[in-house]
């Protein structure tokens, strides 16, 4: 048992630092390339970053419909 709270609090420092990382690369992308992809976790249509993966902002309604969201 104690073997497993080693392993899941590596696993969750792991995950901490992926992430402090993942925030740094984001931070320095400029943005310049997007999709409209639809978020699960939003429930809607968002711009995504192409180069990061990063969730930038919503779609305009031009966008939308360009997309075949409207």
């Amino acid at each position: 048992m104690e073997n497993n709270e080693k392993n899941v609090e590596k696993i969750v420092e792991e995950i901490k630092s992926l992430e402090k990382t993942l925030d740094e690369i984001q931070s320095e992308c400029s943005h310049t390339n997007y999709t409209i992809k639809y978020l699960s976790d939003t429930n809607s249509p968002k711009r995504v970053c192409d180069n990061c993966n990063k969730d930038i902002g919503y779609a305009n309604d031009k966008e939308l419909k360009d997309k075949g969201f409207m």
